[in-house]
């Protein structure tokens, strides 16, 4: 007599159709919340909300429509949004369980962070025995891709010799790599590419004196090029580069005057849209000029992450009590949405690179990315 069948273990079934339906429906429902922090206190409310939020395949979805905020500054070490930003809950938690030094990796001292996208770190490095030359845009052929919120990391194969042969690469090339999104097709949420400097399809370069703004596209390899906005322009041109609405190309600027009335110079942060005319002539329009805090005297322009833009400060006034660690810097934000500036840390040190804004989510909302 054959023994009876048994049924596989329970946690090996397959959930009823009923709880398919209802956890559809939880997805559905989740992804109208508006804020990541709305959704961590949602998986927090019991186990059946947690198990649904928590799912790789709904946690896609979530980013795709709610992109993770910036939430903090890799400076080593990292310097999370503050009170009263709205990021500053998320820094909170981002900070306190990640890893953004990616000790993991072996041989840390020969690594340098080159830019960070989708909750990755991009990672250059240096042949074994040696040692990071931070500041340098010398070719490197060894890459490594971190996690820092999962503790994980992904050395990727080195760059062959017959192909640095071919290309006639050499050490004392100038290069910049970083992190290129997944092409939609293949965005399962571990997917990655690394490229040479790219900017969605277009290279772009401000060329002054000339005033112009030259765009290599990329999908076609033909060069463009439009006017920038008339003068005057501050002596640095602190300028960036954004994607506005309907997919135009968006300019922010740092533009600087006398006030004969207050006897000081103050600052203001320009914001313009290249868009055809009626005539359609490609022009510039001018959507905002937000004045900038008197608290300084000079500003800078560090990057855009995570729907803000952010710029950095140098005090007027020293604090009281100096820092050991060097000159206090304040950083501010601006919301690409609504062009609200708020305070967003203050760091001590000058933040030179947009390459080390990170944006993401809290770690209980987050899949391992590597």
């Amino acid at each position: 007599m054959a023994p009876p069948e048994q049924s596989p273990p329970r946690h090996l079934q397959s959930p009823p159709q009923e709880q398919l339906i209802l956890d559809e429906l939880l997805e559905e429902i989740f992804l109208r919340l508006s804020t990541a922090a709305d959704l961590a206190r949602a998986s927090m409310a019991c186990v059946s909300f947690r198990s649904v939020i928590a799912g790789h395949a709904f946690l896609r979805r979530f980013r795709a429509l709610h992109p993770p905020p910036l939430v903090g500054i890799c400076n080593h070490p990292f310097l999370p949004a503050q009170p009263p930003h709205p990021s500053a809950a998320a820094a909170r938690a981002v900070a306190d369980g990640a890893d953004f030094w990616c000790s993991l990796l072996p041989s840390r001292e020969r690594w340098g962070i080159t830019d960070i996208r989708d909750g990755r770190v991009l990672l250059a490095g240096v042949p074994e025995g040696k040692t990071y030359p931070w500041g340098s845009n010398g070719m490197l052929r060894d890459f490594a891709v971190c996690d820092p919120l999962c503790r994980r990391y992904l050395v990727l194969p080195v760059i062959p010799d017959d192909l640095v042969h071919e290309l006639n690469i050499t050490d004392d090339d100038d290069g910049v790599s970083f992190l290129a999104p997944p092409a939609a097709e293949d965005d399962d949420g571990v997917s990655f590419r690394v490229i040479r400097y790219y900017w969605r399809r277009f290279f772009c370069w401000a060329v002054m004196p000339e005033n112009k703004l030259l765009m290599l596209n990329t999908d076609r390899m033909e060069f463009s090029a439009v006017d920038l906005p008339p003068e005057p322009w501050p002596e640095e041109y602190e300028m960036t580069f954004v994607e506005a609405a309907k997919g135009r190309l968006g300019m922010f600027t740092i533009y600087d005057d006398f006030d004969e009335e207050q006897g000081e110079k103050i600052f203001h942060l320009g914001y313009a849209i290249l868009r055809k005319g009626r005539d359609s002539a490609t022009r510039w329009r001018s959507k905002a000029m937000i004045s900038l805090p008197l608290t300084c005297w000079h500003y800078r322009i560090i990057g855009v992450a995570g729907g803000y833009l952010l710029i950095e400060g140098d005090p007027k006034d020293p604090p009281s009590t100096p820092s050991s660690e060097g000159e206090e810097i304040d950083c501010f934000s601006v919301n690409l949405q609504i062009l609200q500036l708020e305070p967003f840390c203050r760091a001590t040190d000058t933040i030179y690179d947009d390459n080390t804004l990170y944006a993401g989510f809290p770690p209980s909302l987050c899949a391992p990315t590597v």
